[in-house]
């Protein structure tokens, strides 16, 4: 016998290396660059709702519910993608995006480390949380305190950037006079952070397993062949007494019990445990018995091509809804102008007319007013230029005549933006004549 078969005779086993041990940190950085990404959306002005003027904000041009094609394609388009998520990883949303589930796993995270591993804060059983004898300190108590407002005064703030811009937020946070005259933002920020506290401290998963609506509506869209937790069967008898993956699901289910539709948000915690205690075990080999797992198993073709086979229906309305707003985007104009009859003379007859002008970009912008089809004699602007700081309406009265020839008289009143933008506003005008000058 060689040398070179002696050794392909020799045993090699290879050592597993827990790949699911990266996974928690990589969640914890996909959760917080979630919460990142929705305080920078209305700071940079992607989105905002703008309710003054009854419409959005988006990359600093104001959207009407009037742009039917720009919000109905966005809403459509977004949901139709929700739909998307869910029937290809589940309820990944919740366990890896989700904001609630981060305040949540933190306060849960800091009430253990101060307070015992079995210090809950609610159940819905009744039982009494379960302090550690050695940790009932005020000390400890007061940490947590501060440890649950800290992150309730931070969520406060973000539905106020929703609302608000940035300069508003900025008054508000610098305590500035004309924030402190109106006072109203302070009062709506201390009823949020009131809601923020009892979430934080109290309800926590509890809102997660029992009362979150839109945990039932993204349920209503997976399936059996979405991304799931998975148990290994066949060697379950490496899981004799050992309950370390039911420990580390935060929403108290066992992940050896998987079915398809239950509360797991697919955080993959359990996943972690179980691998690295195989990991670390002299007596255990392998991988752990929890893995993810997509689709039936059945099926012929990969995952992905399974999944895009069952989902023709969500992928035509993402793609209706991208082609709405593209049509609403492409007709889209910055400024709109119309006019009105604003008030009535002697004996009923209209002397006067409204031009409503409203501009809807966020920068300045100077609109020029003028009149064809009457002579000069026969009317008079209030303005004939109209600036605009940053996005508003401005209303320009235009005067009448009241010697102006009897009968029918039709004119336009045309604007025209420094930014390019132009339109006009036909106008039929009927005059008695100057019979009603007295």
């Amino acid at each position: 016998m060689t040398a070179h078969e002696a050794l392909k005779k020799i045993p090699v086993q290879q050592e597993h290396v827990p790949g699911a041990r990266v996974m928690h940190p990589a969640r914890r950085t996909v959760q917080y660059l979630s919460l990142l990404i929705i305080i920078l959306i209305p700071l940079s002005g992607l989105f905002r709702i703008d309710m003054e003027m009854g419409g959005v904000v988006m990359l600093d041009h104001q959207v009407w519910f009037s742009d039917i094609t720009i919000v109905l394609g966005m809403w459509l388009f977004l949901a139709s993608l929700l739909m998307l998520s869910y029937a290809l990883v589940g309820s990944a949303f919740c366990g890896w995006m989700c904001p609630q589930n981060t305040a949540s796993e933190f306060a849960n995270m800091l009430t253990r480390k101060l307070l015992g591993r079995r210090a809950d804060m609610m159940d819905l059983s009744g039982a009494r949380m379960q302090v550690s004898v050695r940790r009932k300190s005020w000390w400890n108590y007061s940490l947590l305190a501060i440890g649950l407002m800290l992150p309730a005064a931070f969520y406060a703030l973000i539905p106020l950037l929703y609302f608000n811009p940035p300069s508003v937020i900025w008054s508000f946070l610098s305590f500035s006079e004309q924030a402190r005259q109106t006072g109203s933002l302070y009062w709506i920020y201390l009823i949020l952070f009131a809601l923020f506290l009892i979430d934080i401290a109290a309800v926590r998963h509890l809102l997660c397993k029992n009362f979150c609506f839109y945990r039932v509506w993204q349920q209503s869209f997976q399936s059996s062949e979405s991304l799931r937790v998975a148990y290994d069967k066949h060697r379950s008898d490496d899981c004799t007494d050992c309950h370390f993956c039911v420990d580390a699901c935060y929403l108290d289910i066992d992940p050896r019990q998987i079915k398809s539709f239950d509360g797991c948000v697919n955080c993959g915690e359990c996943v972690t445990a179980c691998d690295q205690l195989h990991h670390r075990s002299k007596k255990l080999q392998g991988r752990g018995l929890l893995y993810f797992v997509q689709g039936t198993g059945h099926d012929q073709d990969s995952p992905l091509i399974t999944f895009f086979k069952r989902t023709k229906k969500p992928w035509l309305a993402t793609l209706a809804g991208a082609l709405l707003f593209a049509i609403g985007v492409a007709s889209y104009q910055p400024d709109d102008f119309s006019v009105y009859h604003q008030s009535e003379g002697a004996a009923g007859q209209v002397l006067d007319y409204r031009i409503n002008i409203a501009h809807k970009l966020l920068h300045p912008t100077t609109v020029r007013l003028s009149l064809e089809g009457l002579d000069v004699r026969d009317y008079r602007l209030d303005k004939e230029l109209v600036h605009f700081d940053s996005a508003g309406r401005i209303d320009v009265q235009l005067h009448l005549s009241p010697s102006l020839g009897k009968g029918l008289h039709r004119f336009r009143v045309l604007a025209r933006a420094d930014d390019g933008w132009s339109a006009y506003f036909d106008v039929t005008h009927f005059s008695q004549g100057k019979v009603m000058e007295n």
